[in-house]
């Protein structure tokens, strides 16, 4: 990558006060919490480590199924992701973006050497990032005229 550009990493953009949702927790708890944090999902911490990620996907599924079904709804450990994908404080914001791109995922938790949860990356803070790293380009190299464009041509041939 070019020296004059920044390259940001998920440690310099990353949430550091993230909400999370405890395994015993009850869905229709975590639901209420959710929607009162006007958010659409959060990683599951046991002992300051991510366990899992618990979604308005899940909460959808868990409350269809117990209204058209009559089944208690149950506990955030029951029904959360346990298959998911953490970062690290070094993962660069190219490689965050991709894998944004590439999955239907919002949010990737952050994670120490030890598994111990260190903050949150959404789509909403890489977007953020990448709009600060191009108004940054923009303002080392602002755009040339027409004219500029023309005699650069002229000056090759």
């Amino acid at each position: 990558m070019d020296a004059k550009r920044p390259l940001l990493t998920a440690e310099q953009i990353m949430q550091r006060n993230v909400f999370t949702l405890d395994p015993d927790t009850q869905v229709l708890d975590a639901v209420q919490m959710l929607l009162a944090k006007c958010i659409s999902g959060a990683p599951v911490v046991a002992e300051g480590k991510v366990v899992g990620m618990f979604s308005e996907r899940d909460c959808l599924t868990v409350l269809a199924a117990a209204a058209y079904d009559a089944e208690p709804s149950g506990t955030v450990a029951q029904h959360m992701r346990r298959e998911f994908r953490c970062i690290a404080p070094e993962t660069d914001l190219f490689q965050i973006s991709e894998f944004f791109h590439e999955n239907p995922i919002r949010r990737l938790p952050v994670v120490d050497k030890h598994k111990k949860l260190v903050g949150l990356v959404s789509r909403g803070d890489v977007l953020r990032a990448l709009q600060h790293v191009h108004f940054f380009v923009t303002k080392l190299a602002p755009p040339k005229s027409a004219y500029e464009r023309i005699q650069e041509q002229l000056e090759v041939h």
